[in-house]
């Protein structure tokens, strides 16, 4: 019996070192769910009194009308106005009641003209809540697929040719 102790002994040991090996793999890397990730196409911006998340532009051209999209959450017992603005240029301005979340240009579009960027870049904007001034930098959207519903007002997007009308033209 002792020699079937011996053998099993090493064994044991050897499995409680490598459980108390890994065992520490994760003590400096934080928990997935601990850290706060924008899983979206926009962008979050915190201001004093509100949270803006997902927040960008959706403009079919350069120097042509984009639509602001995003949600607002409103941490405050009053009604607060949330401003977006293209430094020196348009601003819109949406009403968010008292811990509330307002979807941008849902039930009103919200629109800023003539924003020097095209689809694919990044613009800055000034975002406040009638604090300090956050200034963000802001992606450009195309108003293709999902973003479809949101293109400017009088945006016509560029047809693009189908496969069966290519082949009659090339013959």
């Amino acid at each position: 019996m002792k020699r079937n102790l011996l053998t099993r002994t090493p064994v044991i040991a050897l499995a409680l070192a490598l459980a108390a090996g890994t065992a520490g793999c994760s003590v400096n890397s934080p928990f997935q769910t601990s850290e706060t990730m924008s899983l979206a196409d926009g962008v979050p911006v915190d201001l004093d009194n509100a949270q803006v998340r997902n927040l960008a532009l959706v403009s079919g051209e350069e120097g042509g009308d984009a639509t602001v999209t995003g949600t607002v959450e409103n941490t405050t017992g009053e009604e607060l106005t949330v401003t977006v603005a293209v430094p020196g240029g348009s601003k819109v301005e949406a009403q968010v009641p008292a811990h509330a979340v307002v979807v941008l240009s849902e039930d009103e579009t919200l629109t800023l003209t003539e924003v020097d960027a095209a689809p694919g870049d990044m613009i800055e904007l000034d975002v406040s809540d009638g604090g300090a001034t956050t200034p963000v930098n802001t992606p450009v959207l195309d108003p293709a697929g999902y973003y479809e519903d949101y293109a400017p007002e009088g945006w016509t997007p560029t047809p693009t040719p189908s496969a069966e009308h290519e082949e009659e033209e090339g013959h």
